[in-house]
């Protein structure tokens, strides 16, 4: 069996698909105590595999099962594996720790927020303040679901609070929540300033540097080209999935949620199952698409059914899955290839109002969003990048404005109804009362019913925003 310095070597020769055979053979040896566990986590990471990621963090948790931090790990597991439920349980064992209740009681707020329980969830909230009034997690999701007691009472609490920390990670969720208080309060300078203050210390922390992805963008454009895609193929697979391509913050959670109204269709929202599948191609670089180009249809199935696999396993038989990952616009072509009758859609939203949205929200994997320029060249490479996925699936691919969905929604979403090939329900508009589990920043909104509150949001902060803008979309 590949040790774990070996499966680091076989990740560095970019020999995917045999690094991650050996790490799942690996992380079934439960009671071995020379593995590395958090080692074994950080080589799931890098790989993509989010159920070794999860099997390692039960492992290292099983030597010393009390033990918070631990604890923590794999309650962070079981919820970026899709795993809510599980993740607010084990939330509750760690509540019983006098030491590290307040994080208890926070992540199961956390986690009961994705399934639109808000009084649940700001309860929950309010008990670990009253155990650590520090907490500024807390306070953030308080802020996000617009929860306060008293607004004004709750933001001088966080202006005091502002003064007491110093820990950069709590200092940048206690920003993100004043400025999100200080939005609903209508002070749009305040919002702005400290919505500036927790982007600028994520940035210093971890800039992000936009050009490898633009050259990265490229390369793919470049390898996927219509004759190669042409000339393989894996028959008429893929009826019954839908994958979206927009951008972060564009109105994906929303169409999924409407999709999901009907009861054959199975919301899988954001993960990494299609990068897991496509290690067998070794990583989507140049050199490796070339190699690619020996591949028969067996090889492309294989990927393609390694893929249902792991939908049905992590979300359970189905006759429709919705896709709605942040990095299908890596595999628009990819998509072509495997699944020929997918159907894809490409919801589009004013740029002006991605870029705010983005920016004023803290999601991790959006570095890119940390800074007004960058996120602006991002959402520019986006866009560019499904263009030319759009011109390479033709009818495949259906494109949608957000403005029109919410402003029009009868006629936009008897399009997208119709495109997937699916009748819509009567009850559509109810998607908002829907249990299904979000786990994107958009989880407030779409417990709402259909409003246009979101157009033109940008317009609030122009005077900041204006000059960033004019440099980038006119």
């Amino acid at each position: 069996m590949a040790s774990l310095q070996q499966i680091s070597q076989q990740i560095a020769r970019r020999e995917l698909d045999a690094a991650g055979s050996a790490l799942r053979k690996l992380v079934r040896q439960k009671s071995n105590p020379d593995i590395d566990w958090p080692m074994a986590m950080a080589l799931a990471g890098q790989l993509g595999d989010q159920d070794a990621a999860l099997a390692a963090a039960q492992n290292w948790r099983a030597q010393s099962p009390a033990d918070p931090q631990r604890l923590i790990t794999e309650i962070t597991a079981l919820g970026t594996a899709a795993q809510h439920k599980d993740a607010a349980r084990l939330a509750r064992e760690l509540q019983k720790n006098p030491r590290a209740a307040a994080d208890g009681y926070y992540l199961e707020a956390f986690y009961q927020a994705r399934f639109g329980k808000r009084e649940k969830t700001l309860e929950l909230c309010r008990k670990a303040l009253s155990l650590h009034r520090d907490h500024a997690p807390a306070w953030e999701q308080i802020a996000l679901l617009n929860g306060y007691e008293d607004r004004n009472a709750d933001i001088l609490e966080m202006l005091a609070l502002e003064k007491r920390l110093r820990a950069p990670d709590q200092l940048i969720a206690l920003y993100y929540a004043l400025g999100r208080a200080f939005d609903h309060a209508g002070d749009a300078d305040q919002a702005f300033s400290y919505i500036s203050k927790g982007a600028a210390l994520r940035n210093n922390s971890a800039p992000f540097d936009l050009r490898p992805l633009l050259a990265y963008l490229e390369r793919l454009r470049g390898s996927f080209t219509h004759d190669f895609v042409e000339q393989h193929g894996n028959g008429d697979a893929g009826d019954g999935l839908v994958f979206t391509l927009s951008a972060p913050r564009s109105g994906t959670t929303l169409i999924e949620q409407i999709l999901a109204t009907a009861p054959s269709v199975t919301p899988t929202g954001e993960h990494t199952i299609l990068r897991s599948a496509a290690l067998a191609l070794g990583g989507m670089e140049p050199p490796d698409i070339a190699r690619a180009a020996k591949f028969q249809q067996k090889d492309w199935r294989k990927i393609a059914q390694t893929y249902l696999d792991g939908l049905r396993r992590r979300f359970g038989p189905g006759a429709f899955y919705t896709d709605k990952t942040l990095i299908n616009y890596y595999y628009g072509g990819l998509i072509r290839i495997l699944f020929p009758a997918a159907k894809v859609i490409w919801l589009h939203r004013d740029p002006r109002d991605v870029v705010w949205s983005c920016f004023r929200s803290r999601i991790n994997a959006n570095q890119w969003a940390q800074n007004l320029d960058t996120a602006c060249g991002f959402i520019k490479a986006h866009y560019q990048a499904c263009a030319y996925w759009s011109d390479l699936l033709g009818d495949r691919l259906i494109s949608i404005e957000y403005e029109e969905l919410v402003n029009a929604p009868d006629e936009a979403s008897a399009r997208i109804f119709n495109h997937v090939g699916i009748e819509r329900p009567d009850d559509w508009r109810d998607f908002y009362k829907s249990a299904n589990p979000v786990a994107t920043a958009s989880l407030a909104q779409v417990r709402e019913p259909l409003n246009a509150k979101g157009v033109g949001s940008w317009r609030r902060y122009e005077k900041y925003l204006a000059p960033v803008y004019d440099r980038h979309f006119r």
